[in-house]
């Protein structure tokens, strides 16, 4: 009994630091501008508003005065996914389909740019580029996963340099702040060793904390004629995160699982992306871009947690083997200017991140396709940008007999849309 709780009790601690996300690899959200997004992303070689905070900040510096933009994203998170399984350990005799919770999250950004100098400008956002919220309500899926909910904050402040006629540089800090407001599961336990009579305790465990950390970054930026060209990196991160693990409703084992602090460290890929956008002449209503970015997630290769009030058999520290892989996105947009108009057309492709055999229910990560569409509406001094993602997320099977994987098949869809107000000075 004693050992089927330290693994029920180890696969809480691990799920709780390896989000998911139904936006990019991993638990990356790309979409931090209705403009790019409209593009599918595909905007690290134009980027020319405040948002080049975010995509290439090397950009900013062909701006001219000042502007501020504020957006949102609406993102379906879990409405449309499922799970599959028939895995005998957790008492599944049959195939049965289970149904994640869905909820409407609301990823934000910021940003200003300002140009001091003809050569020099410099510029500041705030967004939410990494976070998560997956939530399943039906055993034994719950004794896996239950509430899963992280939010990030990045704050990064970038100046701009010109070098030449037609190139740019620019570097960048950020401060990087995580906030794990929630991970919850059941824990079931047999109490007297038989199967067939099911468990005598169900407990839960919940896990939440915060940690910060610095970032930097440096962005360059070529355009000439009816082409341009940029090429972005971002540092990886790792937040120590600092938090507490609290047992409810264990009865007479209660006095085993004692609530204790506990830390860990939350690991955050490097990522590069690199563009290339041209137009067909300078009397072309159309500008095409292709972009391919990268993010370094075998950084995320196990997760350790250090609990600091151990009982032995029952609370214990944590070192789980996790190999996720480096991935590749591949972003198409085209964009059509008729007027004050724009209107805006991609496609996007994410690799899968997350092995088969560390796959969780907290993680239905997969390949990801997406057409998009956007719109934008030029004014005097205000604009605005709105676009539209259909996700299509590839079916995902997870396997193997890693702590918290249950054997079965994912299957997800996610609508994304989103809306940025831009004001120039």
């Amino acid at each position: 009994m004693k050992n089927i709780v330290t693994r029920l009790l180890a696969g809480s601690c691990a799920l709780v630091l390896l989000p998911s996300s139904l936006m990019a690899a991993g638990f990356n959200i790309y979409e931090q501008s209705a403009k790019a997004s409209g593009l599918a992303g595909a905007w690290v070689a134009q980027a020319d508003d405040a948002a080049a905070n975010w995509y290439n900040p090397a950009a900013l510096v062909w701006m001219e005065g000042s502007e501020f933009q504020f957006g949102t994203n609406l993102i379906t998170a879990g409405e449309d996914t499922d799970f599959t399984s028939d895995d005998l350990r957790f008492g599944l005799v049959q195939e049965t389909t289970f149904e994640a919770e869905g909820s409407i999250e609301t990823p934000s950004h910021l940003y200003f740019a300002q140009k001091v100098h003809p050569n020099i400008a410099y510029g500041i956002g705030i967004t939410n580029p990494f976070g998560l919220v997956t939530d399943w309500q039906t055993r034994p899926v719950t004794f896996a996963a239950q509430r899963s909910e992280l939010v990030t904050f990045f704050v990064n402040a970038n100046v701009a340099f010109r070098l030449t006629e037609h190139t740019s540089v620019a570097v960048g800090l950020s401060f990087v702040d995580a906030d794990l407001k929630e991970f919850s599961r059941e824990v079931p336990i047999d109490l007297d060793g038989n199967p067939f009579n099911g468990f005598e305790v169900i407990g839960s465990s919940n896990l939440s904390g915060t940690g910060d950390d610095t970032a930097w970054n440096v962005a360059l930026h070529h355009k000439q004629n009816n082409w341009s060209f940029g090429l972005t990196y971002r540092s990886d991160v790792t937040v120590s995160i600092d938090g507490n693990i609290e047992f409810e409703n264990f009865g007479p084992l209660s006095p085993f699982f004692v609530n204790s602090p506990g830390t860990a460290d939350l690991k955050l890929p490097d990522m590069a992306a690199i563009g290339f956008a041209w137009s067909p002449g300078a009397n072309s209503n159309w500008t095409f871009e292709t972009d391919i970015a990268w993010a370094g997630w075998s950084v995320f290769d196990s997760l350790q947690v250090d609990v600091a009030n151990n009982v032995p058999g029952f609370v214990e520290d944590i070192d789980l083997r996790e190999d996720w892989d480096d991935t590749l996105s591949y972003r198409f947009g085209a964009t059509r200017r008729t007027g004050n108009s724009e209107w805006r057309f991609g496609l996007v492709f994410d690799e899968q991140t997350v092995p088969a055999d560390t796959l969780r229910p907290s993680i239905p990560d997969s390949e990801r396709f997406a057409p998009t569409f956007g719109y934008g509406r030029m004014g005097n001094k205000w604009n605005v940008d709105a676009y539209y993602m259909p996700l299509f997320v590839s079916d995902s099977t997870a396997v193997g007999t890693e702590e918290g994987v249950i054997q079965g098949e994912y299957t997800s869809f996610a609508h994304l849309a989103g809306i940025t107000l831009s004001r120039r000075f």
